[in-house]
């Protein structure tokens, strides 16, 4: 019968630290990086992700939602899905021509993609790397929540 307060008020500690914890934004930082919009290919192939180039714009991928319209004020930033760029990101580079004038751009959105490559392996190798709460018959895999990508392009 004494352990029942002693036990209530180490769940009561606990669950105010979980409270104070999830209030903070530190928990729920992405990785994010920073790129300009020709490091995704000329204005003509990259507007179909990024939409219209405007005077300094810059490109932030994450691991959250795109955006592509700039903000109304402030500086002009687009924000694009990891996984999503480099699904673009490969696509492109299949389309440009293997010689000539596409190895510019070809090395350039190689780059690019090597660079995001680091991240979202290191997310999925730690996302992979912990226990699932679903098991067994109508589990879902964790690897097709993050597809494995090639490491390079």
């Amino acid at each position: 019968m004494k352990k029942l307060p002693v036990l209530a008020l180490i769940f009561g500690c606990s669950l105010s630290l979980l409270f104070l914890s999830s209030c903070s934004d530190a928990f729920y930082i992405t990785p994010e990086m920073t790129f300009a919009y020709d490091d995704f290919g000329p204005e003509a192939m990259a507007s179909s992700l990024l939409g219209p180039k405007g005077k300094d714009t810059q490109v932030v991928t994450r691991f959250s939602s795109t955006r592509t319209t700039p903000p109304a004020e402030g500086p002009d930033i687009r924000f694009v899905n990891m996984e999503q760029a480099m699904y673009y990101l490969r696509r492109n580079v299949r389309k440009l021509p293997k010689t000539g004038e596409g190895s510019d751009a070809r090395q350039r959105l190689s780059r690019t993609y090597a660079r995001l490559y680091y991240i979202y392996s290191a997310k999925r190798n730690s996302f992979l790397a912990s226990p699932f709460s679903s098991y067994g018959r109508g589990g879902m895999n964790k690897a097709q929540l993050m597809p494995p990508m090639p490491p390079a392009i």
